[in-house]
């Protein structure tokens, strides 16, 4: 008999193991090879998998089996019916939620229809990606696991930044920073000038007003209310973020 599955989005616990995890391992390899071949995993057999993916077929066993799945098929359909079930809950979630029901709730810092604009570009930025890539602290960053999630549903490859995964950004990628009060910014400028941020579109997302000189063609910079105030500032992050699903999925999904 088979082991008992988590009833739980397998890609939601993929992502849950990846964004929080502190090495470079096989693991790791695996959960980011799923995250970017996530709609051609249903066409893929298990050979096809380990030749493509930097890992071992032993590997990816002992990969799926800490999932709780006993062969790749079993693994495969998961994630398949999963991939199914989360189209079905965004279409319920969102196909009669208009971005203004939205906006009339927002307590920004600039007008709704700027904000709106803005929200607008941001979408059209993430379609036309290869690759988006979020960075900051770890709290705010895991309140955009849905976003996350349903970008990966849509067929965009969505990433937490880290440090022990080398990656150089191109005109090809969006990054979102998420900074209340500046610290992970000046780390990413200190640490991290290998990502090569000015090579592609960013957005910042902050309480701290000062950096809105930093807006430019590429970079976009939302203020969010409050100052740095962690509560207001996680409030307004998710409402921004379930805007963002919202607008992506009515201007490109349905």
């Amino acid at each position: 008999m088979g082991m008992k599955i988590s009833q739980n989005l397998l890609l939601s616990r993929i992502l849950t193991y990846m964004n929080g995890t502190l090495f470079n391992d096989s693991y790791f390899k695996i959960a980011n090879f799923i995250v970017f071949h996530y709609l051609d995993m249903e066409n893929m057999n298990k050979e096809d998998v380990i030749k493509m993916g930097p890992f071992k077929e032993e590997e990816l066993d002992a990969f799926m089996s800490a999932f709780g799945f006993n062969d790749y098929e079993e693994f495969k359909l998961k994630l398949y019916n999963d991939y199914q079930t989360r189209l079905n809950q965004i279409r319920v979630r969102l196909i009669d939620v208009h971005p203004e029901q939205f906006l009339d709730k927002m307590d920004m810092t600039i007008e709704k229809e700027e904000l709106q604009r803005m929200v607008c570009e941001i979408c059209e930025k993430l379609y036309k990606a290869k690759r988006i890539i979020i960075l900051g602290a770890l709290y705010p960053l895991s309140l955009g696991v849905e976003l996350q999630t349903d970008m990966i549903t849509f067929g965009k490859p969505f990433i937490q930044y880290h440090s022990y995964n080398p990656i150089v950004l191109n005109k090809d990628d969006v990054i979102i920073i998420v900074s209340a009060t500046g610290r992970a910014l000046k780390n990413m400028q200190k640490k991290m000038q290998h990502l090569q941020v000015e090579n592609t579109y960013s957005v910042l997302l902050t309480q701290n007003a000062t950096y809105r000189k930093m807006e430019n063609e590429n970079t976009r910079v939302l203020v969010l209310p409050g100052r740095f105030d962690s509560v207001d500032f996680n409030y307004q992050l998710m409402a921004i973020f379930d805007l963002i699903r919202l607008q992506y999925f009515q201007q490109y999904y349905l």
